[in-house]
């Protein structure tokens, strides 16, 4: 823990300086300028220290650390030596001779990334993006910035449960040469655990859509609006997805090769239980050319809430119990923006895929 009057480097930025004040995780730093600079515990070390909790791509110095011989002590020293002076670190380790505890059940995970605007000016920002994690889990996590099939390294590291770590900052210039962040993260507790299926997942960026003021927010997690992605939640829509696809793909295929298929008579909903809404953008404006894939998004989700509050409004006058969005596969951004709203505002209302005959992938059935 870092205390008034240490000197201590910026792990993501040139120079330093030294403590003047400490309030909770936040460490001010007097730099040589004399500016007082507010900076996460995670992302300062001091001078006489070279060993770091993360390993940034681009940091200059490293760390070895030295394992004990069978016979020693259950404690791991790791060293690191300056000119003047040795600094040890204890870190306990886990007694496999005891019995073993209960494991902790809690699977759930909940990865965020939150991109947050500095230093505004002439309409152009800059950007902090911060890695969150919001679960019982501890991660060990990876993360490159892709330019086509080119990959740059940002940052890796271990991030402890229920904290935050800052990745990096990127112009609004830069931002149109990056086409993804890519995520590899591993989750895992100390002692007895339930392990949780690693996750491998590529972000795909839309700068218009980051660089749009309306989509950030106030939150729970940062002091300021931020624009925040669930990275589990999309993960888990892309698996969804891309299972569903493949299973689609094999149901054509064996389409193809019967002769006679089997007579299938449905179960028709009645004209008088159902109303259909299309949210394909060029069902809701003539022009869509000119629309950036923000704009076309809040004119699509403003049709989806007039025509639900409509629906619930009129649901015993019209005697309509089910309506279907229709807003195609896509890449999904529409569907999740529709059950995000759904979840919010009405979370008692139930919702489904429509029918796979009639709308593929490309329908929701709110039922009213």
């Amino acid at each position: 823990m870092f205390k008034k009057g240490d000197r201590v480097k910026f792990l993501n930025d040139v120079g330093g300086g030294v403590v003047t004040r400490v309030e909770n995780k936040t460490v001010y730093v007097e730099n040589e300028d004399g500016f007082e600079v507010p900076s996460n515990v995670s992302q300062l070390l001091r001078e006489d220290v070279k060993l770091a909790n993360l390993t940034p791509f681009l940091q200059s110095e490293s760390a070895t650390a030295g394992l004990p011989n069978a016979d020693s002590d259950k404690k791991i020293k790791l060293k690191t030596e300056t000119e003047s002076e040795t600094v040890s670190e204890t870190i306990d380790c886990i007694d496999l001779t005891d019995e073993p505890e209960t494991p902790n059940v809690d699977t759930s995970v909940n990865i965020l990334l939150a991109w947050i605007p500095q230093n505004q000016k002439n309409g152009k920002s800059d950007y902090d993006i911060y890695l969150v994690n919001d679960c019982a889990y501890d991660v060990m996590y990876v993360v490159a910035m892709v330019n086509k099939a080119s990959y740059r390294g940002v940052q890796a590291g271990m991030l402890e449960n229920e904290t935050t770590i800052h990745l990096t900052q990127i112009s609004s210039d830069k931002l149109k040469s990056v086409s993804s962040l890519h995520f590899d993260i591993i989750f895992f507790k100390k002692g007895n655990y339930l392990p949780h299926e690693p996750m491998h997942y590529k972000l795909k960026i839309d700068d218009f859509y980051i660089t749009d003021p309306v989509n950030y927010v106030s939150n729970l997690h940062f002091d300021e609006k931020a624009l925040i992605f669930n990275l589990s939640q999309e993960y888990m829509l892309a698996e969804i997805e891309s299972v569903a696809s493949e299973l689609q793909k094999k149901f054509e295929n064996q389409k193809k090769h019967v002769d006679e298929p089997l007579p299938v008579t449905p179960k028709k909903i009645p004209e008088s239980d159902m109303e259909e809404v299309d949210l394909h953008i060029d069902q809701l404006v003539d022009n869509s050319k000119k629309l950036t894939p923000a704009e076309m998004l809040e004119i699509q989700m403003g049709h989806f809430n007039r025509a639900l509050e409509g629906a619930l409004e009129g649901a015993v006058k019209n005697r309509k119990k089910r309506i279907i969005f229709i807003h195609g596969v896509g890449n999904g951004r529409l569907r999740l923006e529709i059950q995000r709203a759904l979840d919010k505002k009405i979370p008692k209302l139930r919702y489904q895929d429509a029918s796979f005959k009639e709308y593929g992938y490309g329908a929701t059935m709110v039922f009213v």
